[in-house]
């Protein structure tokens, strides 16, 4: 058990190396990374160590600077979409009559709109920020929380400590927070891990569709490589490759908390 427990940790490494060159990767850039500096799709060599993209910028140096929003986005948008579909579920199910019917059916109506779509309509909307973007995650994905932390919440209340809480006068605050949320937030980390899988990509999906082209980018870079991969693949291997060891290892990180936190 303590061996696998080694295996499945060392599983997420690479994930945490991303996530570091991500954040810190801006700062260790030593020049503009949209500066051209040598031919479209020269090799690699010992100055350009994955040589240059399809404009004649270092392809390492793109690599560094345009990570930062697809870990920093996300991370806050998870972190708002947890609060508040958690909260939307709970007080729902708790409440019921026509707090529950209301909540019910406008996460139903959300979860019947692509999470695509909302994010296209909002880019031409407000533009390309990280506001944005974290509106949009929270439109798709708080829905699917709500209606987990709702079902949770609807048989924790099924358990006798909650019915003692209430019968010795515990209010809906106490009660939803010492009783039902310890209780509930096992399945909801674990879904987060998920959540956050695709926050990763939704943010990704806004730089390969052109949204940032003026910015270094993980996903534009696919996009924008894409059709030199003959000449030089680096460009578009490395941050295709970095976005899913990104995304995986996310999930698998909130998979192994849940598991820690349940009861």
């Amino acid at each position: 058990m303590t061996r696998r427990r080694h295996l499945r940790n060392l599983a997420l490494l690479p994930g945490l190396l991303v996530a570091v060159v991500a954040v810190a990767g801006p700062w260790l850039v030593p020049s503009d990374p949209m500066l051209i500096v040598d031919l479209p799709y020269g090799s690699a060599s010992a100055e350009r160590w994955l040589g240059t993209d399809h404009a004649g910028r270092d392809v390492w140096h793109q690599i560094l600077a345009g990570g930062r929003p697809l870990v920093v986005v996300p991370l806050v948008a998870v972190t708002l979409t947890v609060l508040i579909g958690t909260a939307t579920g709970m007080f729902a199910a708790f409440l019921g009559g026509a707090v529950d019917a209301v909540v019910s059916r406008l996460d139903t109506i959300a979860l019947a709109i692509p999470a695509i779509l909302v994010l296209l309509l909002l880019l031409h909307s407000w533009g390309s920020h990280a506001g944005t973007l974290i509106v949009a995650i929270l439109i798709a994905s708080v829905p699917f929380v709500s209606r987990l932390a709702r079902a949770a919440t609807l048989q924790a209340m099924n358990a006798g400590y909650v019915e003692q809480a209430i019968g010795l006068g515990a209010g809906t605050v106490t009660v939803v927070r010492r009783e039902i949320l310890p209780n509930i937030i096992g399945p909801v980390i674990a879904d987060a891990g998920t959540r956050l899988a695709i926050a990763i990509t939704l943010t990704a999906v806004t730089g390969f569709l052109g949204f940032d082209s003026g910015q270094a980018n993980w996903g534009a870079m696919v996009n924008q490589n894409f059709e030199g991969m003959a000449l030089s693949a680096w460009g578009v291997l490395v941050p295709a490759v970095l976005l899913a060891v990104l995304a995986v290892s996310a999930n698998l990180f909130l998979d192994r908390l849940a598991e820690r936190m349940a009861p």
